[in-house]
């Protein structure tokens, strides 16, 4: 009988185990891991893939594949978000506007666009800010008082459907009014 092939002989030390233990089975639960993401209470979780929602959960176990897509989660209680505006009025002065934007997310659906919390901020800081840019300094703080509450509905109009601002509040006005430099 012909001595057996080398390519096809049975492992005589039976440490195939070893392999599987130590590589195999490791990579297999860390892929298992990083598809599968456990959607906590009071949250939204969502898989965007490209900044588009490609499915959404708000309990159980949410898959996604990895590289290709990513796990993003937002909160669906109403939150408030802190504004910074610096701008400069009509008639020429520096002003710097304190403000905060409530936040509700209510859904989101396939094919929505995925705006991150920052975006969301920065549109309403530009909202804040293109009102104060239309105004004087010695009507500021009247006159936005009267335009805060269209700013919720400005707001909501630039985000994705299933998330809306409920409030923008301008809490504190700081406007220089002497020169900035020596002269």
């Amino acid at each position: 009988m012909p001595p057996p092939d080398e390519n096809t002989a049975v492992d005589p030390t039976g440490a195939a185990w070893v392999v599987w233990l130590v590589i195999v089975g490791p990579s297999l639960l860390f892929t298992t891991l990083m598809c599968v993401r456990r959607v906590g209470p009071g949250e939204l979780a969502m898989v965007v893939r490209h900044g588009t929602v490609i499915r959404s959960r708000r309990h159980g176990l949410l898959l996604r594949v990895p590289v290709l897509q990513d796990f993003e989660t937002v909160p669906v209680a109403p939150r408030v978000l802190p504004l910074v505006v610096r701008s400069t009025t009509a008639d020429g002065v520096d002003v710097i506007a304190l403000a905060h934007l409530e936040l509700e997310v209510c859904e989101a659906r396939p094919g929505d666009p995925f705006v991150p919390t920052a975006d969301v901020v920065r549109l309403a800081e530009e909202t804040v800010g293109a009102a104060v840019q239309r105004l004087e300094v010695r009507s500021l703080v009247d006159d936005l008082e009267s335009l805060e509450a269209g700013w919720p509905d400005l707001v909501t109009r630039r985000l994705p459907a299933g998330t809306r601002a409920t409030a923008v509040a301008v809490t504190e006005v700081e406007a220089r009014l002497t020169p900035g430099g020596p002269a």
